[in-house]
């Protein structure tokens, strides 16, 4: 099912209960100390800087929220026509699919024409396969070529970051902290997002702070919208893009990015390589705002506009009424499907990829059995 992980995730699931459990909390602090060794190994190598920086700790590695009317275009053009040839090779590809003429609620889940439907639809809802498949031709165009971007210190993450951080929070908070204020139980893998290891696709090896000051996620709130993220390290501060701000109120954000604020900087602090790199960090919890002059959705496309924000932030390019207009939608998919076919051929496989992440050690896959990692 969709949406929160809970106990009915799990039915049909044959697991030995706590016996399991308990080995995967025995496994626990090894699993840490390997992955904090790694991370401390990586975060003593020479801060990397970016051609444009002359230092560490210089004013313009942290882009204003809406960038100013210019349009830069580092690289490309995010809005570029459609390539008609490349639409009609995609076309008559899925022709070629058994079930091309199949009513979409009865195509197979892993049919190819079904994917493609999906995200081509006007105001149809994007699942997380669409919206991880977007984020990988970023993770794979910024890989390629870094200097199209307004930074060479940014990373993109797929959506099971931000679902698994979520999910994890009580543990984190529940865990008793040493005197120190270090010690808690962080979410499965938080290590090797810190150390680049993952997302596994396009693996960037660079490990947050060090070598990374920007993160973009996209965020999917109760499974029935979906927002942006961007965590500036250097500020402390995390903006969140969302194209219909009436989805969530005040108050569920602030429960939806509480586990980003305080995770985010004590992950920096847990991980630092010394002393003197621990005191540059604070466990003081970082901020967050929401701007209410962006660009809105209409209701189903906010998970175009999610990817398309972080796209634009990520490139330097202003959010422009005319690119954003909501009559744009469509367009805006059929680009994206396109893309998709020429850059990621085979995404649309990714339909076979955890859809849960509910424990450090384990998940459920699509066919809702259970996988110990």
């Amino acid at each position: 099912p969709r949406g929160n992980p809970s106990a009915h995730s799990l039915r049909g699931v044959s697991l030995n209960s706590a016996a399991d459990l308990q080995k995967e909390d025995a496994r626990y602090p090894e699993k840490k100390d390997a992955a904090l060794a790694l991370c401390r190994a990586k975060s003593d190598r020479t801060r990397k800087l970016a051609r444009s920086q002359k230092s560490p700790y210089t004013a313009n590695r942290t882009a204003r929220v809406i960038i100013s009317n210019r349009k830069l275009y580092p690289g490309y053009n995010p809005f570029a026509p459609i390539d008609k040839n490349k639409l009609r090779e995609l076309a008559e590809w899925l022709k070629s699919c058994p079930y091309y003429r199949t009513a979409l609620d009865k195509k197979p889940r892993k049919s190819r024409t079904r994917w493609y439907q999906i995200l081509r639809t006007f105001l149809e809802w994007l699942e997380d396969c669409h919206i991880d498949a977007w984020i990988n031709v970023l993770r794979k165009r910024y890989n390629a070529n870094p200097q199209h971007f307004r930074s060479e210190r940014m990373c993109f993450l797929d959506h099971l970051f931000a679902q698994q951080w979520r999910f994890n929070f009580k543990d984190f908070k529940d865990s008793k902290p040493d005197q120190n204020g270090l010690g808690r139980r962080l979410p499965g893998g938080a290590w090797n997002y810190y150390a680049g290891t993952i997302p596994s696709f396009c693996q960037s090896n660079k490990v947050w702070g060090t070598d990374i000051d920007d993160i973009y996620a996209p965020v999917n709130f109760a499974d029935s919208h979906w927002i942006a993220i961007w965590i500036s390290i250097p500020k402390r501060h995390i903006v969140v893009f969302d194209s219909i701000c009436s989805s969530i109120s005040p108050e569920e954000l602030d429960v939806v990015m509480e586990p980003f604020l305080y995770m985010v900087p004590y992950l920096l602090v847990e991980c630092a390589s010394s002393d003197e790199l621990r005191a540059q960090y604070s466990l003081k919890p970082f901020t967050y705002e929401r701007p209410n002059n962006i660009l809105p959705a209409r209701a189903g496309d906010c998970g175009v506009y999610t990817l398309k924000y972080i796209e634009c932030h990520a490139l330097g390019i202003e959010f422009s009424k005319k690119d954003f207009a909501k009559a744009n939608g469509k367009s805006m998919r059929d680009k994206m499907a396109v893309d998709i076919f020429q850059e990621l051929p085979d995404a649309h496989e990714c339909i076979k990829s955890f859809k849960l992440v509910v424990h450090g050690g384990w998940g459920i896959d699509h066919n809702d059995n259970l996988v110990i990692t």
